[in-house]
C-alpha cells in the first residue's frame, strides 16, 4: 500500500470536502443547540450534576441554567447515579427517578423528547406529566418493546414499536390529542402517530401546573412494577409546540443531532 501524504491548504474548504473521524461528527453539520431551538435541555453529564458524599445525584441542572433543576423524587434514596461515560442509570424495581417541579404551566401544547438506552426493551416509566390539581396524569413508557403514551384514566392512548435499544422518542400533546414517534439515535423521526380523538377532559386536567417526572410516575413508593431498566442520556422540553408538523419535526431532529454528538459539553457555541 502506498503512503498517503497529507495535503495542507490555507483556505476554508466546504463541509462536503472534509473527512470526519466518525460518522456521528459528520451528521451534526446541520445540528442546532437545543436552547437555540427554544428547548429546555437536561443533558446527563457530570457538569450538570450535583453529587453527595455517596456520589448519588442530588440535583440535575438544565443546560445553561435555562430551566428549573431536576431533583430526586421522595422515594429515590441515593439511587440516582451517573455512569462514567454519561447517562443516568435506572434499575428495575428501584426508584431512581427525578422530578422537575412546575415544569409545565397552563400548557395547551408541548412536546417531550428523551434519548434512551433500553437493553431489555423494558424501560417502563420514561416520562410523566403529573398535574398538581388532578388525579389523572400523562405517562410515556416502554414495555415488551412497545412505547406507550397515554393518560392514567385511559381516555387517550397511542403506541408504537420501540426502534431498537438506543433511540429517541418524541411525545407531543396538543389540546387533548397525543402524538408519538421514535427513531434510532442518529436517524430522523417518522411522521407521528396520533390518538384517534382529542380529549377535552384531559386538556382540562392539564390546564394548570404540572411536574415532569423522569424515570418514574410520582412521589409514591408502592408502584415498583412501573420502574424498569434503562439509561437516560437527554431530556428535551418544548413548551410552544407538539412537534406535529414537518418543520417542527425537522427542528427537533436537528437538536437531537446536537445532543447526541460526541464530546458535547452542552454549552452554546
Amino acid at each position: 500500500m502506498q503512503d498517503i501524504t497529507p495535503l495542507y491548504v490555507d483556505i476554508d474548504l466546504p463541509e462536503g470536502a472534509l473527512l470526519r473521524d466518525d460518522a456521528a461528527q459528520a451528521s451534526v453539520v446541520d445540528a442546532c443547540h437545543p436552547n437555540d431551538a427554544q428547548a429546555v435541555w437536561y443533558h446527563a453529564h457530570a457538569p450538570a450534576m450535583t453529587f453527595n458524599a455517596q456520589k448519588a445525584i442530588t440535583q440535575w441542572a438544565a443546560e445553561n441554567g435555562l430551566g428549573p433543576r431536576a431533583r430526586p423524587v421522595d422515594p429515590n434514596d441515593d439511587n440516582g447515579t451517573l455512569l462514567e461515560g454519561g447517562g443516568v442509570a435506572f434499575t428495575r424495581g428501584v426508584n431512581c427517578g427525578f422530578v422537575v417541579d412546575a415544569a409545565l404551566v397552563e400548557q395547551d401544547c408541548f412536546c417531550l423528547a428523551i434519548r434512551v438506552t433500553s437493553p431489555d426493551a423494558e424501560a417502563r416509566s420514561l416520562l410523566t406529566v403529573n398535574p398538581d390539581a388532578s388525579d389523572n396524569y400523562l405517562f410515556l413508557s416502554e414495555s415488551e418493546g412497545r412505547l406507550i403514551w397515554r393518560d392514567d384514566a385511559g381516555m387517550v392512548e397511542v403506541s408504537i414499536p420501540a426502534p431498537g435499544k438506543d433511540y429517541w422518542v418524541l411525545a407531543g400533546f396538543d389540546q387533548g390529542q397525543l402524538h408519538l414517534t421514535a427513531a434510532p439515535v442518529g436517524d430522523v423521526f417518522p411522521i407521528p402517530q396520533k390518538s384517534t380523538r382529542p380529549s377535552a377532559e384531559l386538556a382540562a386536567a392539564l390546564n394548570g401546573v404540572a411536574d415532569l417526572f423522569i424515570g418514574c410516575r410520582s412521589h409514591r413508593k408502592g408502584i415498583l412494577k412501573t420502574l424498569g431498566t434503562s439509561v437516560v442520556h437527554d431530556v428535551l422540553i418544548w413548551l410552544d409546540h407538539a412537534a406535529s408538523t414537518p418543520a417542527a419535526l425537522e427542528q427537533v431532529a436537528r437538536t437531537c443531532r446536537y445532543a447526541e454528538a460526541p464530546r458535547n459539553t452542552g454549552e452554546r457555541p
